[in-house]
């Protein structure tokens, strides 16, 4: 990177969020961005309701692409083909329910600057309904909250919720499009990246964005059941 360029796609994946989209989008168009060449990518994956159209219709100050597909396919899939037309050097993920921080752009480029890794995690508020949930989930022991700002992570840290990572890793791994219901996605990637490229993911943690609405913790529950139904048996013995 020079003088603190770059070319980046933020790809967001959604499903039957209409209900949520205009802020995600609201919160997007209000980023700080200085030589940052900036295009927003929205995979719809099969909704029902008006979510592509919501995409396709907002005046976003960035170039837009999209992307409907016919049926719901599942995360890995619909980031996949995020990924598939992104034109930028590296790909910010989000979800159509993360609400970023106008200086997202800034500090993740202030990373780079300090650090040179292929991926950098951001940091993750929640909010939800559920107030000791809540509190529970943005303890400063989880997640990148635990580390020091430019500080190596490992691989159970980076969401793609809110990190960005360099396209031409996708090269040479790729997304497992088994997982294709709730959990280990980024388990499986990070933990490949890790062991293919050590020590090259790093803690952005003046990287900000809120993930709203979040479950309670009995809806937070079934979804981990989910998980062990569907997707587990799909991940190797070690992240079993």
């Amino acid at each position: 990177m020079k003088n603190n360029s770059l070319h980046i796609s933020i790809v967001i994946i959604g499903y039957n969020a209409g209900d949520i989209l205009n802020k995600s989008l609201e919160s997007i168009n209000n980023l700080i961005v200085k030589n940052h060449l900036v295009e927003v990518i929205y995979v719809d994956d099969g909704s029902a309701d008006n979510s592509f159209e919501i995409f396709a219709d907002y005046n976003l100050k960035f170039n837009k692409k999209q992307l409907k597909l016919n049926k719901n396919q599942g995360r890995s899939y619909a980031r996949s083909e995020g990924i598939k037309i992104a034109g930028g050097e590296w790909i910010l993920f989000l979800n159509s329910n993360i609400i970023v921080e106008a200086t997202l752009l800034l500090r993740y480029s202030e990373s780079m600057l300090n650090q040179n890794s292929y991926a950098y995690g951001g940091c993750i508020n929640y909010s939800s309904i559920d107030f000791v949930f809540e509190k529970y989930l943005n303890k400063s022991t989880r997640g990148i909250k635990k580390y020091k700002n430019n500080q190596n992570i490992s691989y159970q840290n980076l969401l793609f919720s809110n990190c960005i990572i360099k396209k031409s890793v996708f090269d040479v791994i790729k997304l497992n499009l088994n997982l294709k219901y709730y959990g280990g996605e980024e388990l499986d990637f990070a933990s490949k990246l890790e062991k293919k490229f050590p020590k090259m993911m790093t803690a952005s943690t003046e990287a900000v964005a809120t993930r709203i609405n979040f479950p309670d913790y009995k809806k937070h529950l079934y979804k981990l059941i989910e998980f062990g139904e569907l997707n587990l048996k799909y991940l190797d013995n070690q992240l079993k």
